[in-house]
């Protein structure tokens, strides 16, 4: 009797979905870190890399937390407003379901998490890259069970895909020796094994379905307030800014590559390295007054590592490059977001209605 009941279902949402499809409606599944984690860690009650408490999501909606690592919006919120894309929920959020996925994507994006499984061991709990791609073939068992294996074939194959990794197998693992990987390897052979194991995983994707593809770069990690801090001057870590240009250069070329060999791919790079570092070295020029320290700070205590009900927040908000020591605030973001979409000449929808 149940299983009578489930079948038309099964064709209802799938005839709805079909029907979405065809009028142009697409949804995204994003994999990624804390840069675009919109809840997942919240759910990973052992993780040390969680944004479940105050001040993080004071911008954002009734001003709660919300598992963003941030004041408000990540780039992946505001890239995909700006395409007309409805935001994937986390995909450990307990609401989700066959008809939220269809209708919006998942997002299995975690803090901590990194291309290559060692990274971030320290957090205890986080989704590898590898992890994240091992749920999204858990999403689609389900949908095909769901509405049939060729509605949920299109479904994923007509989907949008957003890879947004590689800063903490750098800051949290490369250059914490720790790490094994960090008296294992060179800066280049490093980046090389990351490489390497990108290509590997963004083809295991296009032989799950996914046919568009962009893959965002790295952005001046040496210049993120915690790297500052670690300098006697006080100034960005040159060193550690050339490995983010190292593996954007490895991993734009590789996104050519796939695009070129992988059938019906197309698969692109997406970067705003020097745009986000002129907009550090150059805060005022467009409208900060501060790139160098974090707007959440536990008094002259530094540094912080996460923001927390006890710690003091800058008078204004919008002034500041840097939310934590790790991530960037809401405005940061929607000129990094804004910069991307211009590179990849993506023609941006001027008002879904979305905000916060």
């Amino acid at each position: 009797m149940g299983w009578a009941r489930k079948k038309p279902l099964a064709a209802a949402l799938a005839v709805a979905l079909l029907l979405g499809l065809c009028r142009g409606d697409v949804v995204q599944f994003i994999f990624g870190d804390s840069l675009s984690d919109v809840g997942n860690n919240n759910y990973l009650k052992k993780s040390l890399a969680r944004a479940a408490l105050p001040w993080y999501g004071i911008d954002f909606g009734r001003g709660m937390p919300n598992g963003r690592f941030c004041n408000g919006r990540t780039v992946a919120d505001i890239v995909g407003d700006k395409m007309g894309l409805p935001r994937p929920p986390a995909f450990l959020d307990p609401s989700l379901d066959a008809d939220t996925i269809f209708k919006n994507g998942v997002n299995y994006a975690s803090g901590g998490g990194g291309i290559l499984n060692e990274t971030s061991s320290l957090f205890i709990q986080r989704f590898s890259l590898y992890k994240q791609i091992e749920l999204f073939q858990g999403t689609q068992a389900f949908m095909r069970d769901k509405i049939g294996k060729a509605a949920a074939d299109k479904l994923f194959g007509e989907g949008y895909y957003v890879v947004a990794m590689g800063a903490n197998d750098f800051i949290n693992n490369y250059l914490l020796p720790v790490y094994s990987d960090s008296w294992t390897y060179t800066g280049d052979t490093f980046v090389k094994y990351m490489v390497a194991t990108l290509e590997a995983q963004l083809k295991l994707l296009h032989a799950l379905g996914a046919r568009r593809l962009t893959f965002f770069g790295l952005g001046p990690m040496g210049c993120i307030p915690l790297q500052r801090y670690l300098t006697s001057s006080g100034g960005c870590q040159e060193s550690t800014n050339k490995l983010a240009r190292s593996f954007n250069a490895e991993a734009a070329a590789l996104m050519e590559r796939l695009s070129a060999s992988l059938p019906n791919a197309t698969f692109r790079f997406g970067e705003a390295y020097d745009y986000f570092q002129d907009i550090i070295d150059r805060p005022y020029a467009y409208g900060f007054n501060n790139s160098r320290a974090p707007c959440c700070t536990l008094g002259r205590i530094r540094p912080t590592l996460t923001c927390t009900p006890l710690s003091t927040l800058c008078k204004d908000r919008s002034k500041y490059v840097f939310w934590d020591e790790y991530h960037p605030t809401d405005r940061a973001n929607e000129l990094i977001a804004l910069e991307t979409l211009r590179k990849l000449n993506i023609t941006v929808v001027v008002n879904n209605g979305t905000s916060g």
